[in-house]
């Protein structure tokens, strides 16, 4: 990653005019010393951003945005912190002293060569009578010049090899295209292209760098897939891509919500009723990394997956994926096992917008009515499990609700309500409280585990490698301070969103560049190091001090799931794996 020395960054900030570069994308007037207009990073009908030309920083008194120019540059055009730096630079006239060949992704070919592909096929879709009837067909589906256009959509020709012969003819290697999986090799030693008579999406990052495509048919073919993706390459990995990502950033800031799909085509349909910060997971079910990726933005997700029951089962693997970095879920529940394009065609624009602005369900109501539609009610065994499974869903939740599911219940399983609120009693008894298990305060404040959690920080700063050794040897998950779990994510992105290989530690500038205010205090108090020195073997006692803490915390579990149980041969299976666990922590 290229350094730019601290007093080169403050004489580029010193010669900007803040007014001007903010002012290109907000409308500003002026109030005394400062200048005001609506934040760019929130919806808002009363002016509360506000610029300070002489202190040559902002700051929105509603949503908290603040920063100088080139904080801004970065969060409104997702630059990356040495791309604004030298575009400022530029402005001011100021001389960058930076060795461009330390910046030079090592993978720049492949992203031109995407990006030459990408163009091929949007010249193709455009201007060729094939193109003429694959915009027939996208017409039939709703889908207009400003989608084609927004969505960068192409067209592969049914040539054998028209888009290898070109870039080969434009001297680039064919394997390289092969390393991309835009040519494969066939009989004769002959190279064939792999996307031919297929409407093309390209799938872009929020780099705005082409890493891979997708063609879907649009005239029938006997044994064809549906969809041919690009394979996983040198720059693309689907699981830490999210479709659509580069286009939604702004209206994802801007509403503070992303509304979470399943394919293209639903992100296209959203965009057809005016939602536009939609994003598709591509096919596959959520992953860590693309929550990461989607918590950079907004902490409020709407999951609109397909109502068949695939959808519901990978919504609810979402849902836990998403609560378990505290983001706020709601789910627009499409019936008819529709998606969003069909549910448009079936209904309207109008009901799809309305199911998701405004009939959405929360986790909650989704989880009951799966249970519920699961439930076998002329069975006592299968009512017992639905009424465990309620109350294990509610019991955190505020007296009025729980109420109300408890009611539900009994109305559900035709039982008498106050058999089933007795029943909620004794279970909740038996339960560690709810306040206990979200403190762990069985685990005192500075215990060893939070202090080995602290300090690991400071490793995982000086060499990347002691990242990847946590990462390998822990839950990624496992966090007991949300602090220190949040640096720890933004630690991990600084690694993972760098263009240099060879990165492999973080300076102070730049870690404190990606935290809150708060997150810097408690950095500075809690985790830095002052005088110490790191020691590998320190770094292996915190990593077994939180080992211990691991298999503490699921032996807890097993006791809970213990008091569950219903049978007494699922509390034997229960206790053999506790036993082994505890063996582990003692042996």
């Amino acid at each position: 990653m290229a350094r730019i020395d601290q007093t080169k960054i403050q004489e580029i900030l010193s010669k900007t005019d803040i007014l001007d570069v903010i002012g290109e994308q907000v409308a500003l007037s002026k109030k005394g010393k400062s200048y005001f207009g609506l934040c760019p990073f929130h919806e808002e009908n009363t002016p509360s951003f506000s610029v300070e030309p002489t202190r040559k920083i902002y700051n929105c008194f509603s949503c908290g945005e603040k920063g100088n120019a080139i904080t801004f540059l970065q969060k409104t055009k997702n630059m990356h912190y040495v791309d604004a730096v030298k575009n400022l630079a530029e402005r001011a006239n100021v001389t960058l002293d930076i060795d461009t060949s330390q910046y030079v992704n090592p993978h720049q070919t492949l992203y031109t060569i995407n990006q030459e592909a990408k163009q091929f096929y949007q010249f193709y879709l455009s201007s060729t009578k094939s193109g003429n009837d694959a915009k027939q067909y996208l017409a039939s589906r709703g889908i207009t010049e400003d989608v084609i256009t927004t969505f960068q959509l192409g067209l592969a020709p049914n040539e054998y090899d028209l888009l290898t012969k070109t870039l080969v003819g434009k001297d680039f290697l064919e394997a390289d295209l092969m390393d991309l999986g835009l040519t494969k090799e066939g009989k004769n030693d002959r190279f064939y292209d792999l996307f031919r008579k297929r409407i093309i999406f390209p799938i872009i990052d929020d780099k705005q760098r082409v890493l891979a495509f997708s063609g879907r048919l649009y005239q029938g073919e006997e044994n064809q897939p549906k969809y041919i993706n690009s394979p996983q390459t040198k720059i693309f990995t689907k699981s830490q891509v999210l479709y659509n990502l580069n286009n939604a950033i702004s209206a994802i800031k801007r509403h503070n919500r992303v509304i979470l799909l399943e394919g293209y085509m639903d992100v296209i349909a959203l965009y057809r009723v005016g939602i536009n910060e939609a994003v598709a997971s591509m096919g596959t079910s959520l992953t860590q990394e693309q929550v990461k990726l989607l918590k950079r933005y907004t902490n409020n997700v709407t999951i609109c997956y397909d109502g068949d029951s695939a959808g519901l089962d990978a919504t609810e693997r979402a849902i836990r994926l998403l609560e378990a970095q505290d983001m706020s879920v709601k789910v627009a529940l499409l019936e008819e096992g529709l998606d969003p394009d069909d549910y448009i065609k079936v209904h309207s624009k109008e009901a799809l917008t309305n199911v998701i602005n405004n009939d959405w369900i929360d986790p909650t109501e989704f989880r009951y009515e799966r249970y519920r539609t699961h439930t076998d009610f002329t069975k006592m065994l299968e009512i017992e499990k639905f009424k465990k499974d309620v109350f294990n869903l509610i019991k955190t939740l505020p007296h009025t609700t729980i109420d109300a599911y408890l009611e539900r219940l009994s109305d559900d399983a035709e039982l008498k309500l106050e058999s089933i609120k007795q029943d909620f009693t004794q279970y909740t008894k038996r339960q560690v409280s709810p306040s206990q298990r979200q403190r762990r305060n069985d685990i005192p404040i500075d215990s060893k585990y939070e202090i080995a959690e602290r300090k690991l920080i400071n490793y995982f700063i000086a060499d990347v490698k002691y990242l990847n050794r946590f990462q390998h040897d822990l839950d990624d998950m496992l966090y007991i301070n949300q602090v220190s779990r949040d640096i720890r994510h933004a630690i991990e992105d600084l690694y993972y969103f760098s263009d240099d290989e060879d990165y492999t530690t973080i300076t102070q500038e730049e870690l404190y560049h990606a935290l809150e205010p708060h997150q810097i205090s408690y950095y500075e108090n809690k985790i830095a190091y002052k005088d110490e020195l790191l020691s590998e073997d320190e770094f292996f006692d915190f990593i077994d001090t939180l080992k211990e803490y691991e298999i503490k915390r699921r032996i807890e579990d097993y006791n809970i799931k213990i008091k569950e149980a219903l049978t007494n041969e699922e509390k034997i299976k229960l206790a053999k794996a506790r036993q082994k666990l505890k063996e582990d922590l003692h042996g």
